[in-house]
């Protein structure tokens, strides 16, 4: 099932690089320099592209405390202040703007913008409600431009963050025009949020984005959720999660073309589906001739951590696991042709009693990235089957980022 045999992959080692006293939640290479940056409690920190630190930028702790809302940089708190390591959340290079974005977890999740060469903070725009992210303490995923897609576990406060949203990253750091919802009117606007019932009945339920990327004209999130359906059924108690891959079309401004599939490995009949950390490549010539696929097409490498439980403390048998974009795109694709032929219902299994029946549309045509038809789409596409793919690497060491390259028509990690 989607598996790959015969492939050459090459496992390379690489310079090692621990910085004291820290923890990394985020790692991203700039595409022309090959500087490495990277997200971490209380840092932020510049390597060069063999693993020799550059530049360092202290992010926290800060006095804060997640009850405040607006956070206490705005308005005083009567909740008492402590100093609260900051988790970066997202880290993203604007290359338009030549700076990074870094995101972290104190007051309600500010981003802050910083110079590329040496971490000089430009600005921190935390005074209106669309510059808080979320100030949960889970790394989270960013993706595009001008315009952001952002995905965020929101700790129980949909009232405040969206679980994804896209937004306006424009040149002024302190413009109030910073962060603002791509599209907004009374009826709809470019975010998704948990609606209060699902957390009403599954309090701990949450999406939490493991990845983020753009390919073509899509935006793809990799992420985990509460599975509803397998922990409504355990008897006792124990909660179930799954790995999905979130697609949406990069210019649809309202969202209405939401798909997510549940991503998932196996190991020697043994199922993997606790996604831990992923990356988007480029294969190289080899390995596109035995997938059958361009140079230019995408593949992903997903490592995954056994079965569905502890999403917080997963177990240490990891499994590394090839998918093309081209199967995922082909299995999102024949799901909307099912459900424009009739069959089934739209629904999302966190959106608890919003099912509507697909309906039977004679003439159809699945246009790429057109504003889909309201009428199948306000709910977004899901299904229960996943896409699979076999592991080629067992019991990878604990993964926190990967990284990938191609070079004499080799793919290596």
């Amino acid at each position: 099932e989607g598996g790959v045999r015969g492939l050459i992959v090459l496992l390379l080692p690489v310079a090692d690089y621990k910085p004291p006293d820290t923890s990394f939640t985020h790692l991203t290479v700039h595409q022309r320099t090959g500087e490495v940056f990277v997200g971490a409690v209380n840092r932020v920190i510049k390597l060069s592209p063999d693993l020799v630190e550059q530049k360092s930028h202290v992010t926290g702790p800060v006095e804060d405390n997640a009850k405040c809302y607006p956070p206490p940089s705005v308005r005083a708190c009567a909740h008492r202040l402590d100093y609260t390591d900051n988790v970066n959340k997202l880290l993203l290079v604007d290359y338009t703007g030549d700076r990074l974005v870094a995101c972290g977890s104190i007051w309600q999740g500010v981003c802050q913008f910083l110079r590329l060469d040496d971490l000089f903070k430009l600005g921190e725009p935390h005074h209106r409600k669309e510059h808080y992210l979320s100030g949960a303490k889970e790394p989270d995923g960013m993706a595009g431009d001008s315009r952001l897609f952002i995905g965020a576990a929101i700790n129980g406060k949909s009232e405040y963050f969206p679980t994804l949203s896209s937004r306006k990253l424009v040149a002024d750091e302190e413009s109030d025009h910073m962060f603002l919802l791509v599209y907004q009117d009374e009826f709809v606007s470019s975010q998704i949020k948990i609606p209060s019932d699902t957390l009403s009945t599954y309090p701990a339920f949450d999406i939490y984005y493991v990845y983020g990327f753009s390919s073509r004209t899509y935006v793809y999130f990799l992420t985990l959720q509460l599975d509803t359906q397998l922990t409504q059924m355990d008897a006792g108690g124990e909660k179930f999660f799954t790995s999905k891959i979130v697609r949406i079309c990069s210019n649809d401004t309202e969202f209405y073309s939401y798909v997510e599939f549940p991503l998932g490995c196996t190991k020697d009949g043994v199922e993997y589906r606790l996604v831990q950390a992923a990356y988007k490549q480029k294969p190289g010539r080899r390995l596109a001739q035995a997938l059958g696929l361009s140079e230019d097409d995408d593949i992903l490498f997903v490592v995954f951590s056994q079965g569905q439980k502890n999403r917080s403390n997963p177990p240490r048998e990891t499994v590394l696991c090839l998918f093309t974009l081209h199967d995922i795109n082909l299995a999102m694709k024949e799901r909307i042709r099912s459900c424009y032929r009739g069959e089934g219902q739209l629904t999302l299994p966190w959106l608890l009693n919003k099912e509507i029946n697909c309906i039977h549309t004679v003439k159809y045509g699945i246009v790429e990235c057109v504003r889909h038809s309201q009428s199948h789409s306000s709910s977004g596409f899901s299904s229960r089957l996943p896409v699979c793919s076999t592991a080629f690497c067992y019991a990878c060491e604990d993964s926190v980022s990967i990284q990938s390259c191609s070079s004499s028509g080799f793919s290596s990690l």
